[in-house]
């Protein structure tokens, strides 16, 4: 299901958008399933047997760090597991987990993460 989100041609764009922004922080070991970038490992959330794969990983301060792009779907169950695993495991590897969020899906981000207690950063994009 998420990664039928994945195919639409602007999530390319707004993955070098995020990209180029992680760069500018100094984040560095950058992953991220791009075309020049080896991608991020899979991760297997051990409730239900589902396979995740963030968006972008990388590297600062020796600390691994978890992005994601924010996309409006219907059932937000996987969404909510997987950004849940994101954050415990940003948590426990002294990252951060950051989410970046396109224009006009703020509101939608804002409310899922503060429904399900996920603490995560918003950044706009």
């Amino acid at each position: 299901m998420l990664e039928k989100s994945r195919e639409s041609v602007p999530y390319a764009k707004l993955l070098g958008d995020v990209i180029g922004k992680v760069k500018k922080q100094g984040f560095s070991d950058i992953r991220a399933d791009l075309e020049d970038y080896e991608a991020p490992h899979q991760i297997t959330g051990k409730t239900n047997d589902v396979n995740f794969t963030p968006d972008l990983t990388a590297v600062k301060d020796e600390s691994k760090n978890y992005f994601e792009i924010a996309q409006k779907i219907e059932n937000t169950r996987d969404l909510v597991n997987k950004w849940k695993l994101l954050e415990t495991l940003a948590s426990m590897k002294n990252g951060t987990f950051q989410i970046y969020v396109p224009h006009g899906q703020m509101k939608f981000t804002q409310e899922l993460i503060a429904a399900h207690n996920i603490k995560a950063t918003l950044v706009k994009l």
